[in-house]
């Protein structure tokens, strides 16, 4: 079986899974946030190189304030205090931070970016959050950071200026809750990314769906265009 080097995740679901279980809406991000940590371990297992999860969008900071508000603070919670992160780091994850981060409060920020400092020779699994991300966002940053320094505007050099820089574009992106949309994820990276789109709410996410989407990608022939 092929199994793909990079695989992102459009982690949806998280409010339907917290009504259908009777649950408090933040409820289902928590729970979320708990799958996408075990998803890292199962990724990791199953030989996958590198990660990405669209973990909070630039459009979300449109959502009603205390939604935002009580987002921000129990995914401050989790990555301050939660075992799940921990176990993550304790497998050797690579943490790298890709978006916006300058509009989170400055404890995340410094939370985040200790995060990146620690893990930055680890060499297990990397993994990217796309937090306070947007890719038309990144594409105008890369562009302006390009501006500044009178650099040629290239396919290659814009993507060596993009939050991803280092990082290969995602081989397969998986979506879940079964909406077959981008949302504003990668698009750059994505030109000729797989897609795989699971009826699976997020927090029912497992390591069987996982391998079944790796099984579905190793079936398909990938010749860009060529």
């Amino acid at each position: 079986m092929s199994v793909p080097q990079h695989i992102a995740f459009i982690m949806d679901g998280n409010s339907t899974w917290a009504k259908e279980n009777n649950k408090p809406v933040m409820d289902g991000y928590l729970v979320g946030m708990r799958t996408m940590a075990q998803t890292i371990l199962d990724a990791k297992d199953l030989d996958v190189k590198y990660v990405t999860f669209y973990a909070f969008s630039m459009e979300n900071w449109g959502r009603p304030q205390k939604w935002v508000s009580d987002f921000m603070a129990l995914a401050l919670r989790f990555f301050k205090n939660d075992k799940a992160i921990r176990e993550v780091l304790e497998a050797g994850a690579k943490l790298k931070i890709i978006g916006d981060i300058t509009r989170l409060s400055p404890e995340f920020q410094n939370i985040l970016n200790e995060y990146v400092e620690r893990t930055k020779k680890h060499t297990g699994i990397t993994v990217q959050l796309a937090i306070s991300y947007g890719a038309r966002d990144e594409i105008v940053r890369a562009v302006r950071k390009m501006q500044k320094q009178d650099i040629d505007f290239t396919a290659e050099n814009i993507s060596t200026n993009l939050d991803t820089a280092g990082v290969p574009d995602p081989d397969l992106i998986i979506r879940t809750s079964s909406k077959q949309r981008l949302s504003n994820f990668l698009l750059w990276q994505c030109s000729y990314s797989e897609l795989y789109f699971s009826n699976l709410l997020w927090g029912d996410f497992n390591k069987t769906e996982l391998k079944k989407a790796i099984d579905e990608y190793s079936k398909r022939k990938r010749t860009y265009g060529k």
